[in-house]
């Protein structure tokens, strides 16, 4: 015997459209994981990917660009040293400009040796050489060619006590000096010698011994005949500058 309920349920129907079964139920998505990084995602383009540089050509970049800033210095301060004249080249360019101002000759002079020498020392321009003790025969101011222009020369002749001659000479510009050492010479680099507080040199001629001293303006010598050597040191002692004094 059906309930009341059980018969109502029998004169129940479904509504139009309503499905018969229930649609299997779908698995629950797993949520992503945290603490992973996920996938670079590439571009959707057609351009090619732009890379960073390797590690190593930037290393390599790196050192030609410091081995080119090095160069570039050493190009500069090569270029600065070759510029920039050093102390050798100034004395050059000194004493060439010093050859350059004696472009007019003087008029050749000579006065005994009793004669006030201070007259020709102002017109040779620059303190001259002069043996004290020794006997003074005579002074001449002359001037001789040399290299485009003129090289100016001031000489005391002085007589020592066995009659010898002995020249004291002064001549300018310092260059000059050559013209004392004619014909065959040789260096004597046994030993150096001084002269009025300058550095000399001894060179031995043919007929003469000459110890050479090279000033800042003016260049000296002391010539003597050969085989008077023995009173070089004595006369080397007596050798000083007079300074000329404008009348």
């Amino acid at each position: 015997m059906q309930t009341r309920d059980q018969a109502a349920q029998a004169q129940r129907k479904p509504p139009e459209g309503m499905p018969t079964r229930v649609p299997p139920r779908r698995p629950p998505r797993a949520a992503p994981r945290t603490g992973e990084p996920l996938p670079a995602q590439k571009p959707v383009t057609d351009e090619p990917e732009i890379r960073p540089p390797a590690q190593w050509k930037m290393v390599v970049k790196r050192m030609f660009a410091i081995l080119g800033l090095v160069i570039s210095l050493a190009l500069v301060y090569v270029f600065l040293l070759i510029g920039e004249p050093d102390e050798d080249e100034q004395l050059t360019q000194q004493v060439q400009k010093q050859e350059e101002t004696i472009r007019v000759p003087i008029a050749a002079a000579q006065v005994a040796g009793t004669a006030d020498l201070n007259a020709l020392a102002v017109n040779f321009g620059m303190p001259v050489l002069t043996l004290q003790g020794e006997t003074l025969q005579k002074a001449t101011l002359f001037d001789t060619a040399f290299r485009g222009g003129y090289a100016r020369r001031f000489q005391l002749h002085y007589t020592d006590a066995s009659g010898q001659t002995i020249i004291a000479e002064s001549i300018r510009p310092t260059a000059a000096v050559s013209l004392l050492a004619k014909g065959s010479v040789t260096l004597a680099v046994d030993q150096l010698y001084t002269v009025a507080g300058m550095d000399a040199l001894r060179i031995e001629g043919e007929d003469t011994t000459m110890v050479l001293a090279r000033g800042t303006d003016a260049a000296y010598a002391i010539i003597l005949p050969k085989g008077q050597e023995a009173m070089l040191t004595a006369l080397l002692k007596q050798g000083m500058l007079m300074q000329p004094t404008a009348p």
